[in-house]
C-alpha cells in the first residue's frame, strides 16, 4: 500500500485522473488501472466504499511498483485490486513544502510539449506532474460554456493560460464563488492528444488538474 497525498482527482474521458505525492518518497504518484485510456472510474477509488476521494486527503491506495509511462508520464503506478481508505488529511499550509521552482513549469514555458522532446530527452529528466505557487492566478471563463481555465505567470514572466480540470474548483465558479488568487496549482501534462476531425499534430497539453486555495 502505498500512502498518497491527493491532490489531484480531476475530469477526464472517461472518468477521473487522480494524482498525489507519495509521503514515503515525497515524489509524484499517478495511479492509473491496466486498460487503454487510463481513466478511474468512480468505483475504483471510493473509500471504505462510500467517498470519493477529495484534495489534501491522505490516502492508502494499493499500488504496484511500477506502471507504464505512456511516453512522457513517468509518475504512472499500476493500481492493484484492493480498497481505497483515507487515513488522513492534511492543510493548505502542510503542502507548501512541496511546492516547486516555477521558473520553468513541465520542461518549457508553453502551454504544451511537443510529444518528441520526450524522445530525444532521457527519461530521469521527464515530469508530468509539478506543484507551484502563484499569488496572481486569475480563472476566466472559456469559451465552451461550464469550463473554466487559469491564468498565471511562471516564474520567468511568460504568461500560461491553461484549462482547468478541476472539477470542485470548476463548479464553484460556476455557482459565482470567489476562489482566492493565491493558490498552489498542480499542473499535469497529458499524453498526446488533439482535437477530433482536425488536421494539426499532436501535443501533449499542460493542465491544471488541482487548485489549492491559501
Amino acid at each position: 500500500m502505498a500512502r498518497i497525498i491527493c491532490l489531484a482527482n480531476s475530469v477526464r474521458p472517461g472518468g477521473s485522473c487522480m494524482a498525489g505525492i507519495d509521503l514515503q518518497t515525497g515524489k509524484w504518484v499517478r495511479p492509473v488501472p491496466d486498460t487503454r485510456n487510463r481513466a478511474i472510474t468512480a468505483s475504483m477509488m471510493l473509500t471504505e466504499g462510500k467517498t470519493l476521494p477529495e484534495i489534501l486527503d491522505v490516502l492508502e491506495i494499493p499500488l504496484e511498483d511500477f506502471g507504464p509511462d505512456d511516453g512522457c508520464q513517468p509518475e504512472n503506478r499500476l493500481l492493484k485490486l484492493g480498497k481505497w481508505k483515507k487515513v488522513g488529511r492534511i492543510t493548505a499550509k502542510d503542502l507548501l513544502q512541496y511546492c516547486e521552482d516555477d521558473t520553468v513549469i513541465l520542461h518549457n514555458h508553453t502551454d504544451h510539449v511537443v510529444p518528441g522532446f520526450f524522445g530525444e530527452t532521457p527519461k530521469n529528466k521527464w515530469k508530468s506532474l509539478q506543484l507551484v505557487r502563484n499569488s496572481e492566478v486569475q480563472f476566466i471563463s472559456a469559451y465552451k460554456e461550464g469550463q473554466w481555465r487559469a491564468s498565471f505567470k511562471d516564474g520567468c514572466g511568460h504568461t500560461l493560460n491553461l484549462k482547468l480540470t478541476d472539477p470542485v474548483v470548476s463548479q464553484r465558479l460556476r455557482r459565482g464563488d470567489g476562489i482566492s488568487r493565491d493558490c498552489m496549482l498542480v499542473i499535469s501534462l497529458t499524453t498526446p492528444w488533439k482535437p477530433q476531425g482536425e488536421d494539426r499534430p499532436e501535443l501533449c497539453y499542460k493542465l491544471v488538474a488541482g487548485v489549492v486555495e491559501l
